[in-house]
Order: structure tokens, then C-alpha cells, then sequence
């Protein structure tokens, strides 16, 4: 007989190697995920020469670089909303097998892509084309692959698994960044002849490919179906029901609180990076390092968010985390611009501090926004409320260029920061507490969601 434990949740045991294969899932899924958005992100950058005419201005190879990691980005919103609503009507376990083989697919095929020598534009077109397939079957995999670790996991530990999964992301910058350093040893970068540009950076995203096929292989047998789900009635039209039915109150709330999220955790992530080497003029290897010290760092800050939060609340948790961002946030992000800091050590572990100071409480995202819908449209919530909030904070660039026209560069970021704190204030009060939530089956027992919202 198979061994069971409970689960914390009042009715319902679990058996304990089943949860253990979910969560390892939705983590290797995860770590997958990430890495593939990071490819273009960090190991692109060097060779992205290699898919553009030479005699390109700068500003014009910026706006290609731009465009090649915002279609990863557009693509994401398409596929959340498509393959969650399927994860919710077929299955999560299915939607998350099928999204790994799109995106690893569309990895394998960027690594053999040639360049502008041979292809003309066609080489930057069939990037960007694949960057942006690659974004939608993204999409689907976190929208399956996460709902289904959290309706396998011990409600007293959902806020700590929820710290561990968003480390996946932490993870991946780790990984890339290390295999491009490296790469960059092996193969130096230079002009579009050099060994980087010309086979290099395919080797990372050989490694992307790799990974997403070994978690195929490996998940094929070993990630199970979500049991709720399986036990739950299954709802004709999830996206109309998150949008314009019971659950649309929570989209709304959701959707507050992620824009504040995104628009917080996103810029920091981008702008810092690019301040140490443009406005504080670090070099290129000293920044990488900094940032690969911050993701460890972060880590941990994700971690330590989901466990306070199970602590005290989730509500309590994101609404005092919001006004800390806004206020603290701000001016830790003024000192870091002041340029009054003294020598380069002070400057970096200044950016320390402000990326693990915004973006730690990402850790609770992922688990407080699955708290809020019911099994039978888990997905299609998390999808929508998740994703569709990426939209307005993907401008940040175009709000930060007005804002300059405005404010002396050391405080641009400061008003979108301190925006983004409110939001994530408003949208925690807006809502209810979750922490203590019981995931159970819908159309058979009322979903405690249901009765919070």
C-alpha cells in the first residue's frame, strides 16, 4: 500500500512522493523557463552583431537588441492565456509536457540559426520570429507546471515552497551567466568573425535545449497529475469565468498587485545593471560578478519573503513590504545614484541592496496569486493575473526616457518605484488573507477561495 500523509488541508492526504515529484516539477520547470529567457538576455549579447549589417547606428542595434528580448516578452501574455485555460480544461501535467517541448524546440533552432552574412535580414527576422514562438510556449509552462506543485503542497509550507520557486529564477541568471563566462575564455568575443560570435553563444543555447529535453525525459514518468484537479468539475469557458465571472474581483486585485510587482522588480532588474556600467562606468566583468553576488544573495531574500509571509499573512506581509519598497526603496535607490558613495566596492554593494531590497518580495508572488482562484480556474487565473500585468511595466524604458526630460538621471526610477510600492499596498489591502487557505476540489466541496473572496 502506498504511504499518505497529510497534507494540512482538512479531508485531504496526499501522498508524500507524489507532492515531492510535483514541486521538484514545477522547480525543474522553472529553472528551464528562466534559463531560456536569460539566453538572449546574457548570452546573445556579445554575438548579437553576428544577425545585424555592420554599418548599423547604435541607436538602431539597441532597438534590435530591444526588440528580440521584448518578443520573448509579448509572446509570454499570448501563451499564459491560451495554455492556461487548456491547463484548467485538459490537465497540467499535459499542458506542462507540451509547453517544454515548444520552448526547448525553439531554443535547439535559434542555436543553429546563421547570420546576417548568410541570411541578410532574414537572419534578425527569424530570431526575433523565434524568440517570440519561444515566448508563448514559455507562457504555458509556469501557468501548468506551478498551480500543479502548489495543489500538491503542505498549506503550512506553500510560502516556503513559494520562496524556493521563485529562486528557480535566481538559479538560472546563475547558470548562464557562469557558462558565458566561461564560453567567453574559450571563445573570445570581438567582431562578427570572431569564435564567439560564430559559435560560442550557440553553445548556450545547446545547454538550454538540453535541459529542456532532460526534464522531458525525466518528468515523462515521474510528474503526476494534479489530483484536485482531477477531482474537481471542470468549467466550460475558465477565462470568462476569471474575467467576467466570480472570479473577476480577484483578477482585479491580482492585477494591482502584479503591476506593482512587475514595475518594481523588472526595472530594478534592467536599470542597475546598466547604471553600473553606463553612469557609474564599472566594467563589463566586474558588473557580471555583482550580479551573480546579487542573485545568490536573492535567493535567500526569496526564501525569507515566503517564510515571513507564512508567518504573519500574506495580506500583512505584501501590504508592509509595499510601503517599505516606495519609501526605502526610493532612497536607497537615490543613494545608489547620488554618486556620493565612496569608491567602487561602496557602489556595488549599494546595488546590492537595492535589487535584494525591491525584488526579495517577489517570493510570494507565484503562491499568493495561486491562493486566490479555485481549482477549476487555478491556471487561467495565475495565467491572467500573472502575466496580463506584465503589459504596462513592460514600458518602463519609454516612462523612465520621460521622465528624464523631467528629473536629473539620479532620480528617474525613483517615481516608478515608489508607484510601484503603492500598487503592491493597495493590491495586498484589496484582498484577503490566504495563507491559511484549503486548495480543495471544486463542484464537490465548496472551494475555500470562493468564501474569502
Amino acid at each position: 500500500m502506498t504511504a499518505v500523509s497529510s497534507s494540512g488541508d482538512t479531508g485531504r492526504r496526499v501522498d508524500p512522493g507524489r507532492r515531492r515529484k510535483a514541486i521538484a516539477g514545477a522547480y525543474q520547470g522553472l529553472l528551464v523557463d528562466f534559463i531560456d529567457i536569460y539566453l538572449p538576455v546574457i548570452a546573445l549579447v556579445p554575438a548579437i552583431g553576428y544577425f545585424q549589417p555592420a554599418d548599423l547606428s547604435p541607436a538602431i542595434k539597441s532597438t534590435i537588441y530591444f526588440v528580440t528580448y521584448a518578443a520573448t516578452l509579448i509572446g509570454r501574455p499570448i501563451g499564459a492565456l491560451l495554455f492556461g485555460s487548456m491547463a484548467d480544461r485538459v490537465g497540467r501535467r499535459r499542458i506542462t509536457m507540451v509547453s517544454v517541448t515548444g520552448f526547448s524546440v525553439c531554443t535547439l533552432l535559434i542555436g543553429f540559426l546563421p547570420g546576417y552574412q548568410t541570411l541578410g535580414g532574414w537572419a534578425i527576422v527569424l530570431l526575433i520570429g523565434l524568440r517570440f514562438v519561444d515566448g508563448i510556449f514559455l507562457g504555458g509552462e509556469y501557468t501548468a507546471a506551478v498551480p500543479l506543485a502548489y495543489e500538491y503542497c503542505d498549506r503550512r509550507k506553500r510560502g516556503l515552497v513559494g520562496g524556493v520557486l521563485a529562486g528557480a529564477y535566481c538559479a538560472a541568471f546563475v547558470l548562464i551567466s557562469v557558462l558565458t563566462l566561461i564560453m567567453l575564455k574559450i571563445a573570445p568575443a570581438g567582431g562578427t568573425s570572431s569564435p564567439y560570435a560564430q559559435w560560442g553563444w550557440r553553445v548556450s543555447f545547446f545547454f538550454g535545449a538540453a535541459c529542456g529535453f532532460a526534464f522531458l525525459l525525466y518528468r515523462r514518468k515521474h510528474l503526476p497529475e494534479s489530483d484536485l484537479w482531477e477531482k474537481s468539475a471542470k468549467t466550460r469557458s475558465p477565462l470568462r469565468t476569471v474575467m467576467f465571472g466570480r472570479d473577476r474581483a480577484s483578477f482585479w486585485q491580482v492585477f494591482v498587485l502584479m503591476t506593482g510587482l512587475w514595475l518594481t522588480s523588472s526595472m530594478v532588474a534592467s536599470v542597475v545593471p546598466d547604471k553600473l556600467k553606463n553612469f557609474h562606468q564599472i566594467d563589463a566583468t566586474t558588473v557580471t560578478w555583482t550580479l551573480l553576488v546579487t542573485n545568490i544573495v536573492l535567493y535567500g531574500g526569496f526564501v525569507a519573503s515566503g517564510v515571513v509571509s507564512q508567518r504573519v499573512g500574506r495580506r500583512r506581509f505584501l501590504a508592509v513590504m509595499g510601503a517599505v519598497i516606495a519609501v526605502l526603496g526610493s532612497v536607497a535607490y537615490y543613494v545608489f545614484m547620488s554618486g556620493n558613495l565612496a569608491g567602487t566596492f561602496s557602489v556595488l554593494a549599494a546595488s546590492v541592496v537595492v535589487q535584494v531590497l525591491i525584488t526579495s518580495v517577489f517570493g510570494v508572488a507565484t503562491v499568493y496569486v495561486n491562493e486566490r482562484f479555485g481549482t477549476s480556474v487555478r491556471s487561467s487565473g495565475f495565467a491572467m493575473g500573472y502575466s496580463l500585468s506584465l503589459l504596462l511595466p513592460s514600458f518602463y524604458s519609454f516612462y523612465l526616457l520621460g521622465l528624464g526630460q523631467l528629473l536629473p538621471e539620479s532620480l528617474t526610477a525613483v517615481p516608478l518605484i515608489a508607484l510601484g510600492g503603492v500598487l503592491i499596498v493597495i493590491g495586498a489591502l484589496w484582498g484577503p488573507e490566504t495563507k491559511d487557505l484549503e486548495f480543495r476540489p471544486t463542484g464537490r466541496v465548496a472551494e475555500a477561495a470562493n468564501d474569502l473572496s
